[in-house]
């Protein structure tokens, strides 16, 4: 299955990127780190700096849209484990959110635990390699 731009619908763009914001302000605030991941994921969901502004300044002007395929879904569970794991470490409040948003993409909760360990398992591999 294809994650391009193309097949991705403006509102799902967005939804997406409202999700991260979320995550990210669950804390109360945004870090430089978290924005950096912010833009990083405007940048490549090919967001304008007026949608970017948009979902940071008013995230509830913004739906969600879903997506539809598994590759996609998974690229953005990965997206918000990446957002959760920014700081280094693990909030639970954070990880709720996490959690709640994965059964909202249909993963079933029995698995989500073990989906969001590989996922940071994963990111840890990555940070170590570079």
């Amino acid at each position: 299955m294809n994650t391009n731009n193309e097949n991705k619908t403006e509102q799902q763009r967005l939804g997406q990127l409202k999700n991260l914001v979320m995550l990210a302000a669950a804390d109360g605030h945004l870090t430089d780190s978290e924005m950096a991941v912010l833009l990083a994921v405007a940048s490549r969901e090919n967001l304008t700096p007026e949608e970017f502004n948009k979902v940071i300044d008013d995230p509830d002007s913004v739906s969600i849209q879903l997506p539809e395929d598994e590759e996609t879904k998974l690229a953005y569970l990965r997206d918000m484990v990446a957002m959760m794991m920014i700081d280094g470490e693990l909030d639970e409040h954070e990880l709720a959110i996490c959690k709640l948003y994965a059964m909202a993409l249909g993963f079933r909760s029995s698995i989500v635990d073990g989906m969001i360990a590989g996922v940071i398992d994963q990111l840890d591999a990555n940070a170590a390699a570079n």
